[in-house]
């Protein structure tokens, strides 16, 4: 089993499928972007505050349902990771037999080379001993043709004395015995000498096909060793990824759970009336500058340059949902203007709006402009009608660049096209 383990992928349910650290990316800035927008709006937009709880309890779930969800995950992969290490420790014992093995292969193999050695030292002897056979089988038959014809027939024959006869005749045999002994000796080593040579022979290429086997075998295996070892390394990183997205998890949960119970005080909160006051150099717009909101319905300028596509009401092309505001079309890093004087409430990413701004102007006014591919003014920030404040872009996961819009009273999305000059 460990041989076929695969990193398994982490998914999120829910809207999105994201690996285990964008996941806990997005949930702590969506719990920390929540909190941020509760603490600020708290006193101003109930509406949004009671729907903010309903989403955060929506959050809620899906952190349990994942937190039981990787529980299950991380018990799978603690017994992968120790039938992976069992599985590693026979490799090890294996490798540790084969190099045993080796090992004795290389001693025997010593001493068959050792006898091989002894036997060409006696072979030398006895071709030593040949050419000294050689030698006095020469000097014999020197002395048969000396002697003329068959030793021990025509030399006999031709001796005149006696004693002659009988000194010869025993010299002849003698001689005829020593050949003769040289001959057997000589066909006997030539004879152990090749036998030998093809036993050695033999025993060699056996000891050196053993240690082929082997050396392959050793290799093969250490080879197993290292994947087994990666796949045990690669499990100990999942199961510490695992146990640290659930540590981030529960983490999260306690922070939503906390969320939950604030927003949920929230529509009990006094409303505030109190305006946005204060000094600021407009840029563009002057003519919000000062005044209250809600004296400049149909006088706001447009926030981006672009193509109207998503309008208020309309059913958006995902299904399910229908827009709370509008999205303008427009070309990535294209300047976004506050439409009116007021302070930034936000200024973070947020799920399903990426880069987010959203203004408080004061009497339970906001202007939200999300997607942005970069966002200029931080959270506190006072800001004039007409200054550049974020960049279009098609953060969010949006599949176009562009910008959205909405605004919003007492928690409640306005059609933006009422509030807008389109000339």
């Amino acid at each position: 089993m460990p041989t076929r383990l695969r990193r398994r992928r982490l998914q999120w349910p829910g809207r999105a499928r994201r690996r285990p650290d964008a996941v806990r990316r997005m949930l702590a800035c969506r719990a920390g972007c929540a909190a941020l927008v509760a603490a600020v709006l708290l006193a101003s937009v109930p509406a949004i505050a009671q729907q903010r709880a309903d989403e955060t309890r929506a959050d809620l779930e899906q952190v349990k349902s994942r937190l039981r969800a990787l529980e299950a995950e991380t018990a799978d992969t603690e017994k992968s990771r120790v039938e992976a290490a069992a599985a590693l420790a026979q490799a090890e014992k294996a490798v540790s037999r084969i190099k045993r093995r080796v090992r004795e292969l290389q001693r025997e193999r010593k001493k068959v080379d050792q006898a091989l050695a002894e036997i060409q030292a006696r072979q030398a002897e006895t071709l030593t001993q040949i050419d000294s056979g050689r030698a006095a089988l020469g000097r014999w038959l020197r002395r048969y043709y000396q002697h003329g014809g068959e030793p021990g027939v025509g030399h006999l024959l031709s001796a005149r004395e006696p004693n002659q006869l009988a000194r010869d005749a025993y010299y002849l045999e003698r001689i005829g015995r020593e050949k003769q002994a040289i001959v057997t000796r000589l066909r006997a080593a030539q004879a152990a000498y090749v036998e030998q040579g093809q036993v050695i022979e033999t025993k060699q290429k056996q000891v050196q096909t053993l240690e082929a086997e082997q050396t392959r075998e050793l290799a093969t295996l250490k080879k197993e060793q290292s994947r087994r070892a990666d796949i045990l390394a690669e499990l100990a990183a999942l199961l510490a990824a695992q146990r640290q997205e659930a540590s981030s998890l529960k983490q999260d949960e306690t922070r939503l759970i906390g969320l939950i119970r604030q927003l949920e005080q929230a529509p009990r909160a006094r409303p505030s009336n109190e305006p946005v006051v204060g000094e600021v150099t407009a840029q563009r717009g002057a003519a919000s500058r000062g005044k209250p909101f809600a004296t400049l319905r149909g006088r706001l300028p447009v926030p981006a340059s672009g193509k109207m596509m998503g309008r208020f009401g309309a059913d958006r092309a995902s299904g399910g949902t229908t827009w709370k505001g509008v999205f303008i079309r427009a070309q990535s890093g294209g300047e976004v203007l506050a439409v009116a004087d007021g302070e930034v409430v936000y200024s973070d990413w947020l799920r399903g709006f990426g880069n987010l701004i959203i203004i408080d102007h004061g009497d339970d006014y906001l202007t939200v402009y999300g997607n942005n591919e970069a966002l200029f003014k931080s959270m506190g920030e006072r800001v004039a009608g007409g200054d550049v404040i974020a960049a279009v872009g098609d953060s969010g996961g949006n599949p176009e660049s562009g910008l959205y819009f909405e605004i919003r009273h007492q928690g409640r999305p306005l059609d933006p096209l009422d509030w807008v000059r389109l000339d």
